[in-house]
C-alpha cells in the first residue's frame, strides 16, 4: 500500500471507530425484528455501502494529490505525478468497483481521475468511461467552464489533433489519434448528447483534416460536409468543395 493510501486509510479508520459501537448496538436491536432479505439484494447493498466508505477514503487521497500537484510548475512533472498515482493509489480499481455496484452520486474522485486520463491522453479509458460520466451527469470540477463531459473531451481531443497537424506529420503518424475521433462521433450520435453545434462541428472538421492527411479522401470529404452541415462556420467549406471537385463528386453545402 502506498504512503498516500496508508494515510487516508488511517483517517478513515478513525472515522469508522467513532461510530462502531453505535452501529453494533443498532444492529443487535434490529436483528430480532428484521426479516431475511433476498441474497442478491443484500449483496448489492453491501457493495454500495462498501463503495461509499471507499469513496470517503479516496476522496481524502484525491484532495491530497491535488494539493501536491500545485507544487509542480512543469507540465511534464505534473503528468509524471498523475501517472504514478494512477498506477499506485488504486483509483482506477475503485472506479471499476464503483461501476460494478451501480453506484451513482456526485463523485469528485471519478471526475478528477477522468480529467487526468484526458491529460495523459489515455483515450481508450477515457472513451470507456465517458458514457458513465454523461449518463450520471457527473459535475465537472469547478475550474472548467463547460458543463458536459462530451464537450470537454471534444475540446481536448480537437486540441491534440490540431497540435499533431501543426507538426506536419507523416500520414502514418495520424493513425493512433484518428480512432478516438470515430469512437467519440459514434458516442455523440448514439446517445444524442446535447453538445453545442460549434463544438460538434469542430469534432467532424478535425476528423476530416486527419483523414485528409491520411489520404482517405472519401472519409475526409464526408466529415467536412458533416461539419459544415452542423455549423456553417466550421471552417472546412472551401476545402470540402475543392476536394469534391478533385474527386468529381457533387456536394451541397
Amino acid at each position: 500500500m502506498s504512503l498516500v493510501k496508508k494515510n487516508i486509510a488511517k483517517a478513515l479508520a478513525a472515522k469508522v471507530g467513532q461510530t462502531a459501537s453505535i452501529s453494533t448496538a443498532t444492529e443487535n436491536t434490529a436483528s430480532s425484528s428484521v426479516q431475511p432479505l433476498n441474497a442478491s439484494t443484500t449483496n448489492v447493498d453491501h457493495a454500495r455501502d462498501k463503495i461509499m466508505k471507499d469513496f470517503d477514503m479516496y476522496k481524502i487521497g484525491i484532495e491530497s494529490d491535488l494539493a501536491q500537484l500545485k507544487q509542480f510548475s512543469d507540465l511534464e512533472q505534473k503528468h509524471q505525478y498523475k501517472r504514478e498515482v494512477l498506477a499506485n493509489n488504486g483509483y482506477l480499481e475503485y472506479i471499476e468497483e464503483y461501476q460494478k455496484c451501480g453506484a451513482n452520486h456526485p463523485n469528485l474522485v471519478l471526475a478528477w481521475v477522468f480529467v487526468w486520463l484526458v491529460d495523459l491522453q489515455r483515450w481508450n479509458k477515457v472513451l470507456e468511461l465517458l458514457p458513465l460520466m454523461a449518463e450520471q451527469q457527473q459535475p465537472l470540477p469547478t475550474k472548467f467552464n463547460t458543463k458536459h463531459w462530451g464537450t470537454f473531451v471534444i475540446d481536448q481531443l480537437y486540441d491534440v489533433g490540431a497540435a499533431l497537424l501543426e507538426k506536419s506529420p507523416k500520414h502514418t503518424d495520424v493513425f493512433p489519434i484518428i480512432r478516438p475521433f470515430y469512437v467519440l462521433i459514434e458516442l455523440c450520435e448514439l446517445n444524442k448528447w446535447d453538445v453545442n453545434d460549434i463544438v460538434k462541428g469542430k469534432l467532424y472538421a478535425m476528423a476530416g483534416k486527419l483523414e485528409h492527411k491520411r489520404f482517405n479522401f472519401g472519409s475526409a470529404l464526408h466529415h467536412y460536409v458533416s461539419a459544415t452541415q452542423i455549423n456553417d462556420k466550421a471552417g472546412v467549406k472551401k476545402v470540402a468543395k475543392d476536394l469534391a471537385k478533385q474527386l468529381n463528386i457533387e456536394i451541397e453545402i
